[in-house]
């Protein structure tokens, strides 16, 4: 019977999920190895990960000068540290036949080393947390019970991210990674998450020379507000032809909150939503508010017309309802969704008037690009505290006119 791949296999699989390259996931694993030097009395310690017949070090504490950042496995401790069960201590390594030979050892570099395997959430043993001393040296009960406290939180370090960097990924892949240039328009958005992943999304499509925009933001941060998201974005994809067929928006999203009623119920949550229907060919929009109450149409002759509406979000009254309000978006109209996470990039974050800053920006963007990398830059100088999410649609003509919103 097979009995499936060989352990080394499975094993390198987890490696390679792991995202050793990231620079946040080497600082953090850093503050691992500074602790396990003070608790053990370690001249150096490192977490090491035994990458096919390498074995890498993306975090190390005090180790010396030149260490180099990956060894040969046949040439470290650790190899025989991942097929253990538990922590190895070899306290004096040039007494210890299977360790005598070892290029640290014969050097001097090292006479003392002690490891315990790390395990990602399927438990494969993907590193190591060891320390090392250039003297012999008795590890105590107390020495490894604090490598063995510390192992969690290496683990932790270790693997938790590359699960929330694979989210992320996989999230970004759900989001329309190009904007649309069609019939004299100019659609596109952007999503940055304040966390790894985060509640917001939004969505566009063209379908017969119409457009249908989407912005949603669910209650939360983090893994659960971003499933709840999806499942939503997915509820709302599945109604899109029926919408740009002409049925009415608040009928729609009604259903929707209907089919998410008893997962919004038990997440304890709820989603605030935006969603326009443009006709491309006269600019007649349709525009249904679930509780977001974030979208404005920046007039090419000035002022700007707020598109909130009274709807409350989806997952507050089980039998609530939702109408659809009309607009039109004329030659030099743009129309912008946000999320308030963009209340938090304003040069005065929250103020009540958001409109007029958000307005001034949308006036002077050349395009939907420039209003994107508009935000992005301010997001990379703030400190948001949500996502920013920002959705727009720029109608081809004479742009808006640089004045005060009206």
């Amino acid at each position: 019977m097979d009995s499936g791949p060989p352990l080394d296999r499975v094993r390198q699989r987890a490696v390679e999920a792991l995202d050793l390259a990231s620079a946040q996931r080497r600082e953090r694993l850093d503050r691992v190895t500074r602790t396990a030097v003070r608790l053990v009395g370690a001249d150096w310690a490192a977490v090491t990960v035994l990458d096919g017949d390498v074995v890498r070090l993306p975090s190390t504490a005090c180790a010396p000068a030149g260490t180099p950042d990956q060894a040969p496995a046949e040439e470290t401790f650790c190899q025989t540290t991942v097929r253990g069960e538990d922590l190895l201590a070899v306290e004096d390594a040039a007494a210890d036949t299977r360790f005598d030979g070892l290029q640290l050892v014969t050097s001097g570099a090292v006479r003392a080393y002690a490891g315990v395997p790390l395990r990602d959430a399927a438990h494969n043993v993907v590193g190591v947390l060891c320390v090392f001393d250039q003297r012999p040296r008795a590890f105590t009960d107390e020495d490894r019970a604090a490598l063995l406290d510390l192992r969690h939180w290496a683990e932790s370090e270790l693997t938790s991210a590359s699960e929330m960097a694979a989210a992320r990924r996989v999230q970004t892949s759900m989001l329309p990674s190009t904007g649309v240039l069609a019939a004299g328009w100019d659609i596109g958005g952007m999503c940055l998450p304040s966390a790894a992943v985060g509640g917001d999304f939004f969505d566009h499509e063209v379908l017969h020379d119409t457009a249908d925009l989407v912005l949603g933001d669910v209650m939360g941060k983090g893994t659960g507000a971003a499933l709840l998201g999806a499942s939503v974005r997915s509820a709302v994809r599945g109604a899109r032809r029926a919408v740009v067929a002409g049925v009415d928006l608040g009928v729609s999203t009604t259903q929707i909150a209907r089919a998410m009623a008893e997962d919004l119920e038990r997440a304890q949550s709820f989603v605030t939503l935006m969603q326009a229907v443009i006709d491309l060919e006269d600019g007649s929009t349709r525009v249904v508010d679930v509780g977001l109450g974030l979208g404005l149409v920046v007039r090419s002759a000035g002022g700007v017309e707020r598109l909130g509406g009274t709807g409350l979000p989806m997952g507050v009254l089980a039998d609530d309802h939702w109408e659809e309000r009309e607009t039109e978006l004329g030659a030099g109209d743009r129309l912008v969704l946000v999320s308030d996470g963009v209340l938090d990039v304003l040069d005065e974050p929250g103020r009540s008037d958001w409109w007029v800053e958000v307005g001034q920006w949308v006036r002077r963007a050349d395009d939907v690009d420039a209003l994107i990398d508009h935000v992005r830059g301010r997001v990379a100088r703030g400190v948001p505290t949500d996502d920013v999410t920002v959705l727009a649609a720029f109608r081809g003509g004479p742009g808006p006119a640089d004045q005060g919103a009206a």
